[in-house]
């Protein structure tokens, strides 16, 4: 069994970027404003706003996607290359103006041999929609429904699975209504989403012409032909998920109004120490004295479940849900994957699980007690058989070493990645060992040398969980992960107290950053870069690397004076033209000067006004071997030990 340990190190990198960049009170600001009900109708000054596009950038510049060029086959490598300012301005100028570049589409293949559009829009699209997104994303989430959890922060289809086997263990929910949309992504109604942007308060009218304009951005189809849409968010823009929400909102709140939001004029709501509503007293009422359906919905994305009790109230939600999605939505239903499903007979599926209900002991009035049982799907167990299985042929097919190791280590990613997902099913253990004799099967076959003996020396935690298991085995003496060896974990429903955008609901996911003053990351932001040919890169990483540093001077170790901060390149940019984080340091002016220094004179008067001991002049060495230049021999009574 597989033990997973939690690491919880308080820190979201999104999160530590709106601090880099002073927009955290902004977004903060969005979101209390649009719970007090006000609307917006200046979001562009915000949008276009140096700090929000320095934001967008760093949010996307090490997205898998970034390299991927679009029609114009421009890049954030490209991009990366501009100076700050050159960059701003050509952002700001597309706004203006703004007028999307054509998308291109591929085909993604599906694991049943069928494939699933894909729109790629061009880097400056991206950026602007990231732009977009960031001021969006808070007033919208100050509407969302609390049973949405697909594509929004600190959100998981975990939490959506916990919630749905909550309706069943703890609801008795024995019913659900599953209702299938046709190709969800393509069929949004461009003139219903727009009315539902402007009902959550976004009013800005050149925002609304803009983002109508990327809804109706050209596609270049793999053929070579071009598409002009009418409707549909193309899957692949970073702003789709968030107008995607948007559009089944509308839907989340019809249902929630049903029963578990609705109010009684006779009934003063009350609320529990977290302040959550207690309805206790409510939902008496409603079964008593009304002829309402107790529903309850579960969405992640298109994909939702609909909890009912009886049988006529599923038929009667099933008719209703199909209709208002039809005429309300204008969405297209598919009718032979849409159904009602007993669980008490059959199981349903829902994000790569099966879950139904079994006898499990009796109540204390001696009735059976039915919880959820659930499973990896079987769909999910053969996507996952033949990603396993092509990925020890790569292992196969590799000659040498180095080759070898990386296809290892990537095979262990992904029993990681498959084992943190489908953990949370009760019976996850029983599929997986099945599937786990099939995988070790084809591990003999196909790796020759494969060993149950073996010495593992790293320090790698992924790895070192796996080590207690007689499943393990070793290829060219390093260790191959077990599919079948893993524990079953519950599943955990998101914390209602977890917020991104207010000061109480950032305590438990992220520490503020509190070792660099506000004012000296001020000062970063605002004062330019000495270097003229300084680019957008380089002026991102040189505020990461100055707070990674603590402010300190990566030789000295001393705290440094702003007016005396250097960002070193540690091979020079005319050699490697590389701005990377990894290629930068923080030093001081003075460790600058001697890093570069050849004249002897300029040496030793800056060494003899730092005093630097004998474990700092190895460090400056090291600069200096980098950079092409000697190491300084010194006299002793410069070169201290410390």
């Amino acid at each position: 069994m597989r033990f997973n340990t939690e690491n919880k190190n308080l820190k979201d990198s999104k999160l530590r970027h709106a601090e880099y960049y002073d927009m955290q009170g902004e977004f903060d600001k969005l979101y209390q404003d649009s719970k007090d009900g006000k609307n917006f109708s200046n979001l562009m000054k915000l949008i276009t706003s140096d700090n929000n596009i320095l934001l967008a950038y760093r949010n996307i510049k090490r997205n898998n996607g970034s390299p991927t060029p679009g029609v114009d086959e421009v890049t954030i490598n490209d991009i990366e290359k501009l100076e700050t300012s050159q960059f701003l301005n050509l952002v700001k100028k597309r706004f203006n103006f703004y007028k999307p570049r054509k998308v291109r589409r591929v085909d993604i293949p599906k694991p049943n041999g069928k494939t699933r559009p894909l729109g790629i829009p061009s880097i400056w699209d991206r950026i602007a929609q990231q732009c977009i997104l960031q001021v969006m994303e808070p007033i919208c989430e100050a509407k969302f429904n609390k049973h949405s959890y697909g594509f929004r922060p600190f959100r998981s289809a975990e939490n959506a699975f916990a919630d749905a086997t909550h309706r069943v263990n703890s609801g008795g929910m024995q019913y659900v209504v599953d209702i299938d949309i046709k190709g969800f992504f393509d069929e949004v109604n461009h003139t219903k989403l727009m009315r539902q942007i402007w009902t959550l308060g976004i009013q800005d009218k050149q925002l609304l012409v803009i983002i109508r304009r990327m809804l109706k951005a050209p596609i270049v189809m793999p053929d070579g032909n071009i598409s002009y849409p009418t409707k549909g968010t193309p899957q692949g823009g970073i702003l789709s998920p968030l107008l995607a929400n948007i559009n089944l909102n509308e839907f989340d709140w019809w249902i929630a109004n049903q029963w578990e939001e609705r109010d009684l004029k006779e009934i003063t709501p009350q609320y529990r120490n977290d302040g959550r509503r207690n309805r206790k007293n409510e939902n008496k009422k409603l079964r008593t004295h009304s002829k309402l359906k107790e529903i309850y919905l579960v969405r992640y994305a298109d994909d939702f479940k609909i909890f009912c009790q009886t049988r006529q109230e599923a038929v009667k939600t099933y008719h209703a849900t199909k209709k208002w999605l039809e005429e309300r939505l204008r969405l297209t239903i598919s009718t032979e994957k849409s159904k009602i499903t007993n669980l008490k007979r059959e199981s349903s599926e829902f994000l790569g699980f099966t879950f139904q209900m079994i006898e499990k002991g009796k109540k204390k009035s001696n009735e059976p007690k039915f919880v959820v049982k659930s499973n990896v799907s079987p769909k999910a167990i053969k996507r996952i058989h033949a990603q396993l299985r092509n990925q020890i042929k790569a292992i196969k097919k590799c000659s040498r070493g180095q080759e070898a190791l990386a296809e290892m280590n990537k095979y262990n990613s992904m029993v990681n990645g498959i084992h943190n997902y489908y953990q949370i099913a009760t019976h996850v253990s029983t599929d997986f060992g099945k599937l786990g004799f099939y995988i070790l099967k084809v591990l003999n076959n196909r790796l020759t040398g494969l060993t149950r003996k073996g010495k593992y020396e790293g320090k790698h935690k992924g790895i070192l969980a796996y080590m207690n298991s007689s499943m393990i085995r070793y290829y060219r003496k390093y260790p191959i992960l077990p599919i079948g060896y893993v524990k079953h974990k519950n599943p955990l429903n998101i914390k209602r107290s977890v917020n991104k955008y207010t000061e109480q609901g950032r305590l438990e996911i992220h520490k503020k950053l509190t070792v660099i003053p506000e004012w000296k990351l001020e000062w970063l932001r605002n004062n330019p870069v000495v270097n003229k040919r300084a680019t957008i890169e380089f002026a991102d990483n040189r505020i990461s690397k100055f707070i990674a540093q603590m402010g300190k001077c990566s030789v000295s170790g001393e705290e440094l004076e702003l007016d005396t901060v250097q960002c070193h390149h540690i091979i020079p940019y005319h050699i490697k033209q590389d701005d990377s984080y990894n290629n930068l340091t923080i030093v001081s002016y003075e460790i600058h000067k001697l890093i570069h220094a050849t004249n002897r004179k300029v040496i030793e008067k800056f060494l003899n006004a730092l005093n630097l001991n004998k474990e700092q002049i190895e460090k400056l060495n090291k600069f200096r071997k980098k950079v092409g230049i000697d190491t300084l021999e010194l006299p002793y009574e410069i070169n201290k030990v410390a």
